[in-house]
């Protein structure tokens, strides 16, 4: 089957498509957020030939099914530390309180892979902020809850197709609560920290006391919404960027890889290493 280019970069670089389209000898009309799309393209050729030109120039290269519509697919689920929002919420909070290295650090590992069991790894991490004064949880919502470019015309376009939107999430039901009600996710799944008097005690548990979500609960839960709605697993859009994310982007009808790490990016249908979040909708012709 013939297929389409999508090229795409982040928004405001509309310029720097431009520079590449001249360069291949091709014609396009720029589409926002900042996409064109190419028909009839001889594809091992662009890969021989121009590939790694669109990578240094910072363009995401994508081959599509041209029929492919947005309307073809039923569900959306999303991660939300580092795809959705711009942080790692658990690093910003331990930053705020001098943890921040110790954090990030098994954090960092974590989401590359390098530490495989996702549970022992967030119990370590909260464990290093037992004792601490509560109020950074109110903090991090006020002051730091910023979601990723393109964020705002995702969901508006999902929620004009009628499609549900999962934030499923590794992170904090304090947190994912907050991000439901701002942006309307039909439905969240997280973990949960535990307070006590004022403090945090350094738990951590997954939903009503049962096992911290991971890599695995976070595709069953996907799969479990779907069969509960007549679903097919090949009409769910996911996207994430860590290695607890594999297993749903392995199972949906189209997955993006959101500026993942280089581990996850084979696990995907498609890799944005620069689009924004809306470029997703680039990828259907509509």
């Amino acid at each position: 089957m013939k297929q389409d280019l999508v090229l795409q970069t982040k928004i405001g670089r509309e310029y720097v498509l431009e520079k590449f389209l001249k360069s291949i000898g091709k014609k396009g009309k720029i589409k926002e957020p900042c996409s064109v799309r190419l028909s009839g393209m001889n594809r091992e050729e662009f890969e021989k030939l121009w590939r790694e030109k669109a990578q240094a120039l910072q363009i995401d290269v994508c081959w599509v099914d041209p029929h492919m519509k947005l309307t073809d697919f039923r569900l959306f689920a999303t991660d939300m530390d580092s795809t959705f929002l711009n942080l790692e919420t658990l690093d910003e909070m331990a930053a705020f309180v001098g943890k921040g290295d110790e954090v990030s650090r098994i954090t960092e590992l974590t989401m590359q892979g390098k530490i495989r069991n996702y549970a022992e790894s967030l119990t370590a991490r909260v464990k290093l902020m037992a004792g601490v004064d509560a109020s950074v949880v109110d903090r991090l919502i006020k002051f730091h809850i910023k979601p990723n470019p393109g964020a705002e015309s995702l969901v508006s376009a999902l929620k004009k197709a009628g499609i549900p939107m999962l934030l499923v999430s590794g992170g904090f039901s304090c947190v994912t609560n907050v991000v439901k009600e701002r942006y309307g996710f039909t439905h969240v799944i997280s973990n949960e920290l535990e307070i006590k008097d004022g403090k945090l005690t350094g738990r951590v548990t997954g939903p009503f006391g049962t096992p911290i979500i991971d890599g695995r609960g976070k595709i069953s839960y996907v799969s479990a919404y779907a069969l509960q709605h007549g679903i097919e697993l090949n009409e769910l859009i996911t996207m994430g960027d860590g290695s607890n994310d594999i297993p749903m982007l392995e199972a949906a009808g189209l997955s993006i890889a959101w500026h993942a790490k280089p581990a996850v990016r084979p696990h995907a249908k498609y890799a944005f290493d620069f689009a924004p979040l809306s470029g997703l909708l680039a990828l259907f012709n509509q």
